[in-house]
């Protein structure tokens, strides 16, 4: 795959990139509550490998749509480093923090993510982000804040390891876009996984708890789940730059209010639901924006021919 390629030549690539982006943060919201109805029973590092092993299984399924294991041919393999770091440092304080912090607090720090992926973008990646999305990545912010609420605990410092699981997530963007453009998303996938799941395997052996097996159901569903998020959200960023793929990350919280009321039956409130406009807001204006900007690349190339 060449870079060329691998660029979407349209705003219907961008399309595609968003919606992809959407149903794998609906996935990894499901994930996040899964772990949090496991309620810290288990180590870090024990979660983390059940979070990758399984996830092998959807990838085998997926590389025959990728061309075969020849798709786990890298032309960067110091991206792949980078990208398999910060996401496996982002988990492992990620989960250690949504085990014991609000679940509420923990989605809304993390919505601090797309903010860093969409600044990085632009010393790393050369990206123009114009003001106006900029505005509206932070109107989507803002009604992010809006519908959890303030963060009361955010001096706590298990808050802090919710920060830095968003920093790690805004640095894999950065890789899982530079690779994008060479490589196939299988392999970013392949060795993201599988560095993971080597990675639990240093504190295991002391830290192993034996699970019953309804938790091993529950467990098993965290690497099934996630696995097919992390195919969709990586194919998410190699179609789209992360300045249009991060805001959506914001629908985080819609999906969080929908788990959470079959779940643990909270009900929505004003403040919720105003927050949710907020970020429906800023998600249509980033898909309209594109939309015009990609109707005007192609009346310019058009009548440069």
């Amino acid at each position: 795959m060449t870079a060329a390629a691998a660029e979407p030549s349209s705003s219907a690539g961008y399309g595609r990139g968003i919606a992809m982006q959407v149903l794998a943060v609906a996935m990894f919201t499901c994930m996040g509550m899964v772990i949090k109805l496991l309620d810290g029973q288990y180590p870090t590092s024990q979660i983390i490998l059940f979070r990758c092993a399984p996830a092998l299984i959807p990838l085998v399924l997926y590389l025959p749509m990728q061309g075969g294991w020849s798709a786990l041919k890298t032309r960067r393999p110091g991206w792949h480093a980078i990208r398999s770091v910060a996401g496996i440092a982002s988990m492992y304080v990620g989960f250690y923090a949504i085990a014991r912090m609000a679940f509420a607090d923990y989605v809304a720090i993390s919505f601090t993510a797309p903010l860093f992926g969409t600044l990085l973008s632009i010393p790393f990646l050369g990206e123009r982000v114009g003001v106006w999305r900029l505005g509206a990545v932070g109107l989507g912010f803002a009604g992010a804040l809006l519908t959890v609420g303030p963060i009361t605990g955010s001096t706590d410092p298990i808050a802090l390891f919710a920060v830095g699981s968003a920093l790690g997530y805004g640095v894999a963007m950065i890789a899982m876009r530079k690779l994008g453009s060479t490589d196939k998303s299988a392999a970013t996938v392949f060795y993201f996984t599988v560095a993971g799941a080597l990675s639990s395997l240093v504190f295991l052996p002391t830290q192993w708890v034996t699970p019953p097996l309804e938790d091993l159901s529950l467990l098993m569903t965290i690497g099934l789940v996630g696995g097919v998020a992390q195919i969709f959200m990586t194919e998410a960023f190699r179609l789209a730059p992360p300045s249009v793929i991060a805001p959506f990350d914001y629908t985080a919280m819609l999906w969080a209010l929908i788990f959470g009321f079959f779940v643990f039956g909270t009900f929505p409130g004003p403040g919720v639901l105003a927050g949710a406009g907020l970020i429906c807001a800023s998600g249509l204006f980033i898909i309209h924006r594109e939309t015009v900007r990609g109707v005007k690349r192609a009346k310019l190339k058009s009548s440069s021919l």
